[in-house]
């Protein structure tokens, strides 16, 4: 089950990375409240570099930022600090296959409801699939929040005609 900002208490913070499911569920978390916003708690900043798109979530000592760059063929980075120290990150390249066939906000169409339910059933990684009208999301990994990489694709009509690919883990000085 997705963890709320209530769920975070102070003294729960300071074992983030010693309590594997605190982490895993802030992710969860911060990606719901992320670009799917399917909550409302998530904001955008200002661009951390020229043409970015950056937006946070932050819950005690938590902090997460998502910056991306490009909206129909786009790469980016997610990255989870406590208390300033980076502890997880995550990233990203998307791109469509077929634009003429299926465009940017034909995909914003299919993946923010199937992440959506990915990320309401209290997860974040793969092995899922999801059809929304006659497209079909698709998301398979290797690994666990640790250590992962995987690819999700949009299906229409049969045609693949989008693909990201990610990769990312827990990240140490």
């Amino acid at each position: 089950m997705p963890l709320s900002k209530a769920d975070l208490k102070p003294e729960d913070l300071s074992t983030t990375v010693l309590n594997p499911s605190n982490l895993e569920n802030f992710i969860v978390k911060a990606k719901s409240n992320g670009w799917v916003a399917l909550e409302p708690n998530g904001k955008n900043i200002p661009p951390s570099k020229i043409g970015s798109y950056d937006i946070i979530f932050d819950a005690g000592d938590l902090h997460y930022h998502d910056s991306f760059v490009g909206l129909s063929d786009f790469c980016g980075q997610e990255c989870v600090t406590l208390s300033g120290e980076p502890i997880w990150s995550m990233a990203y390249h998307g791109y469509l296959l077929k634009p003429d066939e299926f465009a940017g906000e034909d995909a914003i169409r299919v993946l923010k409801p199937a992440l959506g339910k990915m990320y309401s059933e209290g997860r974040f990684l793969g092995g899922i699939s999801s059809r929304i009208g006659e497209a079909e999301y698709r998301d398979i990994n290797d690994g666990d929040y640790k250590r992962f990489s995987g690819t999700e694709q949009i299906w229409n009509k049969g045609k693949l005609v989008y693909e990201l690919r990610y990769f990312g883990g827990l990240v140490r000085k």
